[in-house]
């Protein structure tokens, strides 16, 4: 055997492996973070009933309670087809 060439060693064996364990627990960590940072599933279910409940209140004419351009809330007597005060963007078609 050339002596250029050489076997992996046990140390190169323990670094692969320590390696594995270190992606494996940096994953498991990250996933956690998120966990921890966006709601779980039933919390937007109910964030999304009581904005919809709240727009069931408001006045017989459907309209966004929110620009879909820049995100400002709009006033109550907003209706569809009309410009966003704060952006001017167009709010096309409804829902």
């Amino acid at each position: 055997m050339n002596e250029n060439e050489k076997k992996p060693g046990w140390k190169m064996i323990m670094g692969g492996i320590a390696l594995i364990i270190v992606l494996f627990i940096g994953i498991k960590l990250v996933f956690w973070g998120l966990e921890q940072v966006i709601p779980k599933q039933g919390d937007v279910q109910s964030v999304q009933s009581s904005q919809s409940a709240s727009a069931d209140r408001s006045s017989g004419a459907e309209g966004p309670s929110f620009c879909v351009h820049c995100g400002k809330e709009l006033p109550e007597s907003f209706e569809w087809g009309q410009f966003c005060p704060w952006c001017g963007g167009k709010m096309e078609g409804e829902g």
